[in-house]
């Protein structure tokens, strides 16, 4: 049975159903996603302050976890692709470590903290566009169904390979190529492959040998990254499940569902929600 006792009410507040007539104008505006916006404020970048907040139309604060919808739109073409809505909390070539606090009043994003200083990732810039899906969640007490292994208590993340670096906060539309099965200490921590649907190669690329073919070297560069990159703070390399096979699309559609309905089940009994 999944856990909800590890999230309280006020971590949920702010979740609904919106119109989408909404455009913001403020000039410390990120990037508007129809409902939604992100807005740098309540600290300097650098500081334990530093947030990045969001915000629907009617200009209340509301938590990027839970308010922004999983599904951004669905495009039908010869088949039917389905875009997802990525929030990016790390840049391309960035190093501080930002995440969507879960444990904050409306999940604002934030720098991560240990022993009381701001981290940092010490393997150098990160290759690609980091950040995470909305509306799931890698449920710590009930086994990933493909690693054994329970998950991280975190939402899905999402590496999105553009070569340009989004801002900090930008909601984007995104469709799923793959996903690296990453074991972090123990956990099961599944690294979601993603193209933007502003990407030039968007229309080229919907798998992974479509990938490789555009992007050669792109899982390798992955895989190799998030395997190693906490070996530069002294720690072990990261272990791969399934023998470092990377899924392909339509396997990584499931693993995406299965965590949208632990996301499901981790609000039921906390919060009334519209599901959009």
């Amino acid at each position: 049975m999944i856990s909800k006792t590890i999230f309280t009410n006020q971590y949920l507040k702010g979740v609904g159903l919106f119109s989408k007539r909404y455009m913001c104008s403020s000039s410390n505006v990120i990037k508007t996603c129809k409902d939604f916006y992100a807005k740098e404020e309540g600290g300097k970048e650098g500081t334990h302050e530093y947030r990045v907040k969001f915000y629907n139309q009617h200009n209340e604060q509301i938590s990027p976890w839970h308010s922004i919808p999983l599904v951004h739109s669905v495009v039908k073409g010869d088949g039917q692709t389905t875009l997802y809505n990525f929030i990016c909390e790390m840049p391309k070539s960035s190093t501080s470590k930002m995440e969507v606090n879960t444990k904050e009043l409306f999940n604002p994003i934030k720098q991560d903290i240990k022993k009381g200083q701001l981290r940092y990732i010490k393997h150098g810039n990160i290759p690609y566009n980091y950040g995470c899906l909305p509306q799931t969640w890698e449920c710590p007490t009930q086994n990933d169904k493909l690693t054994g292994l329970p998950g991280d208590n975190d939402p899905l993340d999402v590496v999105e390979v553009s070569s340009t670096p989004f801002k900090r906060g930008t909601i984007t539309a995104v469709k799923i190529i793959g996903a690296v099965p990453l074991i972090d200490e123990g956990e099961t921590d599944w690294k979601l492959i993603a193209i933007s649907n502003d990407n030039a190669l968007f229309s080229q690329i919907s798998n992974l040998e479509q990938l490789e073919k555009h992007l050669p070297g792109t899982c390798e560069k992955i895989k190799n990254w998030y395997q190693f990159y906490k070996t530069s703070e002294g720690k072990e390399p990261n272990k791969l499940a399934l023998n470092g096979r990377i899924l392909d699309s339509k396997e990584s559609e499931q693993i995406l569902q299965d965590n949208h309905l632990h996301w499901k089940h981790l609000i039921s009994d906390n919060t009334k929600f519209i599901l959009q």
